[in-house]
Formats: C-alpha cells, structure tokens, sequence
C-alpha cells in the first residue's frame, strides 16, 4: 500500500448504503433526491450501490439534503435493510428539523388535520 492510499477514503459502498438507508428513512424517492443534491436519478444509483464516488461538494448536498452530518454518512452506522413504517419516517423528519422548521412542520398539519376525512375518502377511490 502506497502511503497516499493510507489517507485515501475507501468505504464507498458503506457510504452508498448509508445515503440509501438515510433517504428511505425519511422517505424520499432516488428521482427526489437527485434533484435535491441537483445529480442525475442514475448518479444517485450508481452512488448508493458504492460504484461511484462523489466530492466534497457533493458530499456536502446529500448531509444537507438528508440532513446528517458528514461524518456520520462516512463513517456512521445504521440500522440497515429496514423498512420504515410511516411513524418512523415522520419521526425521522421531525427529528432532523430545526425549531423554525418544526414551526412549519406543525402549521402544515394544524392546515391538514380538519380535512383528513376528505382526504382519506379521495385516497380510497383513488386506489379502488
């Protein structure tokens, strides 16, 4: 091992799984999510299967997308192959959200709330 690969990053298709871990843990699809971080859906898969690598630029719009630090998409470690209930997806949310962000957050479901009758009755003829 040369001395420049020591210090060379390695773990890509750890870093490619916990990016997928993370997106679906707060339940955003691949074609989202590259909008997000303004990359192509086919970078994003490349990416999340550890066949590609990305630059600190890059690496810095997925923490801010999936809101985790750079660190823990590094290095960190998650549950993996889990599937999220929605609970777990909101709670997910809810737990990377700033106070201003809870704020909209919580007037977006006060907005909602009144009207989720309505909305579970369109849902219902909408998947018959």
């Amino acid at each position: 091992m040369s001395r420049v690969d020591r210090y060379e990053y390695q773990d890509w298709k750890g870093f490619g799984t916990r990016i997928r871990e993370y997106r679906k843990q707060i339940g955003l699809s691949k074609e989202k999510f590259a909008e997000m971080i303004n990359r192509s859906e086919n970078y994003v898969s490349e990416l999340e299967k550890g066949q590609a690598s990305g630059s600190v630029h890059t690496l810095h719009q997925i923490s801010k997308a999936l809101k985790v630090s750079t660190d823990t998409l590094l290095y960190g470690e998650i549950h993996m192959n889990k599937e999220y209930n929605s609970k777990e997806i909101m709670q997910a949310i809810i737990d990377r959200c700033d106070e201003e962000e809870l704020e909209i957050l919580k007037e977006i479901a006060i907005a909602v709330f009144p009207n989720f009758n309505k909305i579970k009755s369109k849902r219902k003829l909408n998947n018959t």
